[in-house]
């Protein structure tokens, strides 16, 4: 499927992923709800109280409840865990958005969640000295574990069904066509 192609109909059962900062989850949420069904943010069960990980075998199950319904959107890159359930992902949403869109999103939400003491995943807070010090911080990751990933994300996605939006442009688009379509 080509980058910004026009479905005949949204599928059933969608798996977003891309860079930190990409819009994954904002994505997901508005899919979620053209489809009637929650988002299912991995992020969110990955990322217990206290910035712990969850166990593998409970982020399995959780997905495993959730892929088992009819309908579902998750976002998320987690290769351990997507690629579990490539057999029942009907496309995947690329947003491969280049480093310069994304990481400045990144340092902006980080300040403003930190300024905000807003809560995320399980109720975390990002602080600026998280966001621009610690060795975990999402901005690092960014720069080095996000990008060192990326290709064999491509790789991945691209050999099955796919849409690649490469700007935010080309995603408000495809999604105000998607939003357009009935579910």
């Amino acid at each position: 499927m080509r980058s910004a192609a026009p479905l005949a109909a949204l599928p059933d059962r969608i798996w977003i992923v891309g860079p930190c900062g990409s819009g994954k989850s904002t994505l997901a949420t508005k899919l979620a709800a053209h489809l009637g069904v929650e988002p299912t943010h991995v992020d969110e069960i990955f990322h217990q109280p206290g910035w712990t990980e969850a166990p593998p075998e409970q982020v399995h199950a959780r997905l495993r409840e959730v892929t088992a319904r009819q309908r579902w959107v998750i976002d998320g890159n987690y290769r351990r865990f997507r690629t579990s359930y490539v057999d029942k992902i009907q496309l995947y949403v690329f947003l491969d958005l280049p480093l310069y869109v994304t990481f400045p999103r990144l340092v902006r939400r980080g300040v403003l969640r930190s300024v905000r003491e807003e809560t995320c995943c399980n109720g975390n807070r990002e602080t600026l000295a998280r966001t621009f010090l610690d060795r975990e911080s999402l901005l690092l990751w960014a720069l080095t574990g996000s990008v060192q990933r990326l290709p064999s994300l491509r790789r991945h996605v691209l050999a099955h069904p796919h849409v690649r939006l490469r700007s935010q442009r080309a995603a408000d688009r495809w999604l105000a066509g998607v939003l357009a379509e009935r579910p």
